[in-house]
């Protein structure tokens, strides 16, 4: 029988070698001091799981943020 989780897949991550430190990890980790230092100000959003950062290399898989009026 499967289980309703989703494997969690590393190889989505364009940049493995600094994952410990991206928003999903340190989510999982619980370190909401550290999540709240990284997304006071978004610029940044996951392509994997939508989390938004105020840079690029504390996500997995980084792009643009796109804010209303831009």
């Amino acid at each position: 029988m499967m289980s309703g989780r989703l494997p969690i897949v590393d190889n989505l991550c364009r940049n493995p070698e600094n994952h410990r430190h991206h928003l999903c990890e340190l989510k999982a980790a619980g370190r909401h001091d550290k999540v709240a230092a990284l997304t006071s100000a978004p610029r940044f959003v996951c392509g994997n799981c939508g989390s938004k950062a105020n840079s690029a290399g504390a996500l997995c898989a980084p792009g643009p943020l796109q804010v209303d009026g831009e």
